[in-house]
């Protein structure tokens, strides 16, 4: 059945979320993990939507500002090839769209700066973050709540996250979905290095 944050919570007995809209600054530099929702609530799988909310408008832009992408190793400038391949990843039933992870860095920086490294990335761009870069081409992308959870070992965590999501998948997203072995949520490409979501889709990223 689909996943709702707090059951994510509760299944790793974390810290209770806090949650902010997309774009607003989180105000602190601990270690952590967030979770781009549908969802304000982090109890409720609300906001779900059958078709996915994509932007013509933004993945025509986003085609020519990296002069074509890859679909299947063949290059394109179809847009509509393009968000036909995109939704074959999007579920359907799901609120949670993104799943990642914020460690300390060297500068002493955590989940407020990557957090609002994820804001400033823009479609096309490398950096400075684009882990997820496709919730970019999404139309209701300022209508997406980011929740995140203090918390530390973030890299091994977002790992268990993750997995206990695609455990949950539900068989009307599992019908849906192309990849049928890395079911991961709409954003997340990868569960780990080397365990890649099998979207044929390149070139999408100067």
């Amino acid at each position: 059945m689909p996943t709702t944050v707090n059951e994510l919570i509760k299944k790793f007995d974390l810290p209770e979320s806090k949650v902010v809209k997309w774009k607003e600054t989180i105000s602190t530099e601990k270690e952590g993990i967030y979770i781009v929702s549908l969802s304000k609530d982090p109890e409720l799988n609300s906001g779900i939507l059958e078709e996915i909310p994509i932007s013509k408008n933004i993945i025509d832009k986003w085609i020519q500002k990296v002069n074509g992408f890859e679909l299947d190793k063949v290059l394109t400038f179809d847009k509509d090839l393009i968000i036909e391949r995109l939704s074959e990843f999007w579920l359907p039933d799901e609120n949670i769209v993104y799943i990642g992870k914020a460690p300390i860095r060297s500068n002493g920086k955590g989940i407020g700066n990557r957090v609002r490294e994820f804001y400033k990335t823009e479609y096309g761009e490398k950096r400075p973050h684009a882990g997820g870069h496709w919730i970019k081409s999404l139309s209701n992308l300022n209508d997406l709540y980011v929740h995140y959870i203090l918390c530390d070992n973030s890299g091994d965590l977002e790992i268990k996250l993750l997995k206990q999501f695609i455990d949950n998948i539900s068989d009307k997203s599992k019908r849906k979905l192309r990849d049928k072995e890395l079911m991961l949520p709409f954003a997340n490409l990868e569960l780990k290095k080397g365990q890649i979501k099998k979207h044929g889709l390149g070139k999408m990223k100067k």
